[in-house]
């Protein structure tokens, strides 16, 4: 994939979420508001459930502790294996606190997650006012892009280019008469043609 065909896609999609925010300012607010909100629960629900696991993995090596230490004690052990698994132990356990405290920032962050919308918004009005695209601009909009394999041959070769933005991720533009297919010279005899649709479920 050229340069210069990712360059013109990302372009014209941009062009697609301008025209979507002018002319229904209101929709792409909720747009973004609703897949903020799904992704931001879908990680929070995942980051509690490993922050739950995690901790009830920490309670599980203090009880294991107790009965070693009390194996210990009785004799069933000895000192040496007692020291050896209990450094064991400890280590895990420091690790899996730091994990914790890791995810509870992370949750942290996410909680503040519902203003990006307003910053990607922002970033598209530039855009708007600007009417082309910058390196600056690309930075601040886009997170990464995702470039897959050429399926087909010939005349009928295409190429999935999936955009993902910062602060919101991919976005699926609604169907409408924002969503046209386009076809763009890239250079004698090339042209790249951009068909929205849907990530596979």
């Amino acid at each position: 994939m050229r340069a210069d065909a990712i360059e013109k896609v990302v372009t014209y999609e941009l062009q697609l979420l301008a025209d979507f925010l002018r002319y229904d300012q209101d929709g792409f607010a909720q747009l973004l508001a609703d897949k903020t909100n799904k992704d931001m629960l879908t990680e929070q629900k995942h980051t509690k459930s490993t922050i739950e696991q995690s901790q009830a993995r920490i309670n599980k090596i203090d009880v294991l502790y107790e009965r070693l230490y009390e194996d210990n004690v009785s004799g069933k052990v000895t000192d040496s294996f007692f020291m050896e698994l209990s450094h064991k132990y400890e280590n895990v356990k420091a690790e899996l606190k730091k994990k914790i405290l890791n995810l509870k920032m992370r949750l942290n962050e996410l909680d503040k997650k519902v203003f990006h919308k307003d910053m990607f918004i922002s970033a598209i009005q530039r855009f708007m006012e600007m009417k082309t695209i910058t390196a600056p601009l690309i930075r601040e909009l886009i997170d990464h892009i995702e470039v897959h394999e050429t399926e087909g041959e010939g005349k009928y070769k295409t190429q999935r280019i999936v955009i993902f933005y910062r602060f919101v991720g991919y976005i699926e533009i609604p169907e409408s008469a924002f969503t046209r297919p386009l076809t763009k010279d890239t250079r004698q005899g090339v042209a790249v043609s951009y068909i929205p649709k849907a990530l596979p479920a």
